[in-house]
């Protein structure tokens, strides 16, 4: 601050009187305000970042608290059923197709890392829509037994649903309500899909009108198992659409769209498990581990703690006998929203804020 001095004849009010004829005024100079507006400025973008990263620890800790219950769930399925739920996803079929990326995709039984085409594939062998689907239960009675019979349009109406709202009953053997071992006569697509389900042999040697699973309107009996998985916000479950957008539950799509369980960044979180042989769950292909999963593997891995595994495209090897031991994974894609799935160190470094969590 600088005090102005001026001689004047008459002081104006305000100014302060000195014994030598000048006047005191006080103020600033521009100078003087422009550096105090610079230093507000730096503090509030030093405030903005500070912020910005209690927001990013917040998300990622939640993401991880999720992904603990979620790994608790799926433990729980286990102990229930034998075995953790398969892989659901796109068997290839049309948009149109009812059943997209709610069909059993079965792995190659005679999977082998040393077969690089194996390998590939592999790597997008997970699901987006598992978890929904088993852990919380959003299908109708002729797609896991419990429910609503039939369509959603008009559920509302008696003797449609099932109360409370969420839950399966037993997915059989083959862990897709017979659709592999026992399913449901007169459909179309491949075995495994979604419109071959069977649960409880419902419809079993009864033509199913026009293939539609949906005209299949049976009341199915029996234990009524879960929901494993209590999500606290809505915005956790998400409608996926065949393009990969997500709507939540204010879209009038997202009722007859498959369920996402989605990360505090708005990712469907990724399913991973162990192949199984023969379209039983409970039976676990010899030498196939997640280990080989390049995404899962981690960005940096303590010397002590490495292990060898298939190369990723980059030729690296490295992975964890933590991965290669584990029966499960779960990925969320972190802050960037972004996976590499044919490398672990990446060039872009997508993967290296992923949040992996092993099972059990």
């Amino acid at each position: 601050m600088r005090v102005m001095r001026t001689r004047r004849s008459h002081a104006a009010a305000g100014d302060a009187p000195h014994p030598d004829g000048f006047v005191r005024r006080i103020g600033f100079t521009i100078v003087e305000m422009l550096v105090v507006l610079a230093i507000i400025i730096l503090l509030a973008s030093i405030l903005i970042v500070a912020l910005s990263r209690a927001a990013g620890s917040g998300q990622q800790a939640s993401t991880t608290f999720l992904m603990n219950s979620i790994a608790s769930g799926l433990a729980q399925f286990e102990g229930d059923h034998g075995y953790f739920p398969p892989i659901l996803g796109d068997n290839g079929t049309p948009d149109t197709y009812p059943g997209w990326s709610r069909d059993g995709i079965l792995p190659n039984a005679n999977w082998s890392a040393d077969n690089s085409t194996d390998l590939a594939n592999m790597q997008q062998w997970y699901s987006t829509t598992t978890l929904a689907e088993y852990l919380l239960g959003y299908g109708s009675r002729d797609e896991d037994g419990y429910g609503v019979i039939g369509s959603v349009i008009g559920a509302a109406e008696p003797g449609r649903t099932e109360s409370p709202a969420l839950g399966i009953r037993a997915p059989g053997q083959d862990g897709l309500w017979g659709a592999v071992f026992n399913p449901r006569p007169n459909s179309f697509g491949a075995v495994g899909g979604f419109l071959f389900r069977n649960p409880g042999n419902a419809g079993t040697g009864v033509p199913i009108p026009n293939g539609n699973a949906s005209n299949n309107q049976v009341s199915i009996e029996g234990r009524v198992f879960g929901p494993y998985l209590e999500l606290k916000e809505d915005r956790l479950l998400g409608g996926l659409g065949t393009d990969g957008s997500i709507v939540g539950p204010d879209d009038p799509a997202y009722a007859n769209r498959p369920k996402v369980i989605l990360d505090y960044w708005g990712n469907p979180i990724r399913y991973y498990r162990r192949i199984y042989s023969g379209g039983d769950p409970a039976v676990n292909v010899e030498g196939a581990n997640l280990g080989d999963i390049f995404a899962l593997r981690p960005w940096s891995i303590k010397a002590d703690l490495e292990s060898n595994g298939a190369a990723d495209t980059r030729g690296d090897t490295s992975t964890t006998p933590q991965l290669k031991s584990a029966e499960f994974g779960l990925l969320s894609a972190g802050p960037d929203r972004s996976i590499e799935n044919n490398s672990r160190y990446d060039q872009n470094e997508f993967n290296r804020d992923n949040v992996v969590r092993l099972g059990p």
